[in-house]
């Protein structure tokens, strides 16, 4: 992390606050009002007990009046209605400072959910998603904005109120003959003058602040990335015990311990400079205000050493220009550290902002009851961000309601591209692809997603019951459900679970749950796949982990299972596919052949040819 705040001026990091203030009243309304009202009866309740003490010294040195010595006694109530209010505030500033982490997670997955699929592909974006989660914490962005808030309006009330306390200082005079120094000390000029020490200590005091609260926010970045590698195995990888079979047969611990010892050592390193600039920021803070303290101590001492006021009015202003003292430097401080942590703060609004750059249309998709949505591509060509070489290149392609079609190459042929492309997950960079003769840019986008089912190679499965991993949804149809998993072959399993649909999938929210295999897991999300009941299903390699006979009998059946449903099957074993209608063969981001198996091998020097007899030799009678 660059020092930003540098570059930023005070106006632009009040609009950096700003924003992030209206973004937590969504969360928790009239958060900064509570934080005023929290501060500033904090900072009443000590000025009140401070000065009522005060005036009890005086009345018992002065007159002794048993009549005002118990009005002022009773003041003391003031203090029990300050601190009421004061914990009322406190509570909800506390309740978000609880809640901010994970509130700002739920932000995130927001944009997340909205932003252009190939944004969550992008490297850059993905690399600042990681660096916003490594810098979370108490002391970072939105809870690290309102701690700071709250140091700042209590070092303002509590000097504006201390301040206003001791404002008569400046009208109290000596009854005495003085001369020289004293004189001096006993005219307004000495407590300007004693004012404008403050300052001056205080604009050193912000100075140094600010210049170590950056590199103490430049450390923590770095020492968030090595500490985060450091975790990834001490923990994620060696408390994995998946990986326990290979550390043991391949001898990691030596690789693993010597990859830790660099990680370990950069994160104590990083760490250390973090202490250190932490000290750095203490020993000058500290003596900016030990010197402060002694200053005021001596000023108000001499006040009273020649009778400007007497001794309980030294209690009284000795507090309040320590606590005017004291809020200067906090103010200085908050002051810094606000800024500094704008940093966080523009890095977590540059996220939010990453702007979209895919057309949203409006046209709905037509509902049809016989699926008759013809799809093509005209002439498409496609460069994923930040690459210079073509995907895809001048595809021009057409599916047909009901066909049945095999897609089949080499790894990175393209294959999986333009699934993402049919999708819409990313737009051609050249060309275009039209639903029923339309641009599909044209149409509505959650709209036209909803004609798919796909399932991906790396599919994902929720730790949630069978049912709503099938249905997306907590409310489902149990009945269809049945019927998904029998088709999909899971039928009897998910019978034998104790909690039949209710069952969890894997154990990382319950105990009960039920740990399934990779098999089992691609045979779920087929059935999820059929639960949508969509115009076009898509198979894009999910049955890497079954055998091949099970994989074929799963495409045999599927056949049968999507009707009058138009179906793309991805799948490297070619023999899988012989039953659909057209197999089309990419390569190097081209479609190169176009036909049904029969006649694709008619061509003895063609790719398909040289991927089935590659493949053949393994499924014959002799083998």
């Amino acid at each position: 992390m660059t020092d930003k705040s540098k570059k930023r001026t005070l106006k632009q990091d009040y609009k950096i606050i700003s924003r992030a203030l209206k973004l937590i009243n969504t969360s928790t309304p009239h958060l900064l009002l509570h934080i005023n009202i929290f501060t500033f009866c904090y900072s009443a309740t000590y000025v009140a007990s401070n000065y009522i003490t005060a005036a009890i010294i005086d009345e018992l040195v002065g007159n002794k009046s048993i009549k005002k010595l118990i009005i002022l006694v009773s003041c003391y109530s003031l203090e029990i209605l300050f601190r009421i209010i004061r914990d009322k505030s406190w509570r909800k500033v506390r309740s978000f400072h609880i809640i901010a982490n994970k509130w700002e997670e739920m932000l995130l997955n927001e944009k997340n959910f909205s932003m252009d699929y190939k944004n969550m592909e992008d490297s850059r974006i993905k690399a600042m998603r990681q660096t916003i989660t490594d810098s979370s914490g108490d002391t970072a962005r939105f809870s690290g904005l309102v701690g700071r808030l709250v140091t700042f309006f209590n070092a303002f009330w509590r000097g504006i109120l201390a301040f206003g306390v001791s404002l008569e200082m400046f009208f109290m005079h000596s009854d005495r003959i003085l001369s020289g120094f004293q004189r001096f000390i006993d005219s307004p000029v000495a407590t300007l003058f004693f004012f404008a020490v403050v300052a001056a200590l205080t604009f050193f005091d912000y100075k140094a602040n600010g210049k170590y609260s950056h590199l103490i926010a430049d450390n923590m970045k770095k020492c968030s990335y090595s500490g985060r590698l450091l975790h990834y195995y001490l923990n994620d990888y060696l408390d994995d015990s998946k990986t326990g079979k290979d550390v043991r047969i391949f001898s990691q611990q030596k690789l693993v311990n010597y990859s830790s010892d660099i990680f370990y050592n950069e994160w104590k390193r990083h760490k250390n400079a973090w202490l250190n600039n932490e000290k750095k920021k203490g020993m000058w803070h500290n003596g900016f205000w030990v010197a402060m303290t002694a200053l005021t101590y001596l000023y108000v001492a001499i006040k009273v050493y020649i009778g400007a006021f007497g001794l309980g009015s030294f209690v009284k202003y000795q507090w309040c220009v320590s606590k005017i003292a004291s809020a200067t430097f906090l103010f200085s401080m908050a002051v810094a550290d606000l800024r500094a942590n704008n940093d966080f703060l523009e890095l977590f609004f540059e996220y939010l902002d990453i702007p979209s750059e895919m057309h949203y249309g409006t046209i709905p998709t037509e509902k049809r009851s016989d699926n008759k949505y013809d799809i093509e591509f005209h002439n498409v060509s496609f460069k994923y961000p930040n690459s210079d070489k073509y995907a895809i290149k001048n595809l021009s392609l057409k599916f047909k309601v009901g066909d049945r079609i095999a897609v089949v190459g080499m790894n990175g042929s393209g294959k999986t591209t333009m699934i993402k492309l049919l999708c819409r997950l990313y737009d051609p960079t050249e060309g275009y692809i039209t639903l029923n003769g339309i641009d599909i840019q044209k149409y509505d986008y959650e709209d036209y997603l909803k004609l798919f089912s796909v399932v991906f190679q790396d599919f994902k499965l929720f730790s949630f019951s069978v049912g709503e991993n099938i249905a997306s949804s907590v409310d489902y149809d149990e009945d269809k459900v049945w019927s998904v998993l029998e088709k999909s072959g899971m039928l009897q399993r998910v019978q034998s679970m104790p909690k039949g649909l209710s069952s969890s999938v894997y154990k990382d929210f319950d105990e009960d749950g039920v740990e399934i295999s990779g098999g089992e897991a691609q045979k779920l999300a087929i059935a999820r796949a059929l639960y949508k009941d969509a115009a076009f299903v898509i198979l894009d390699e999910p049955t890497a982990s079954l055998d091949p006979i099970a994989e074929h009998e799963i495409y045999s059946r599927f056949n049968d299972m999507v009707k009058d449903k138009t179906a793309v099957y991805i799948s490297h074993r070619l023999s899988s596919c012989r039953f659909c209608d057209r197999i089309l063969v990419f390569d190097n981001g081209q479609l190169i052949q176009d036909g049904s198996h029969e006649n694709l091998l008619k061509n003895p020097y063609g790719k398909y040819s040289e991927l089935w007899n590659a493949q053949a030799q393994y499924y014959s009678e002799k083998a």
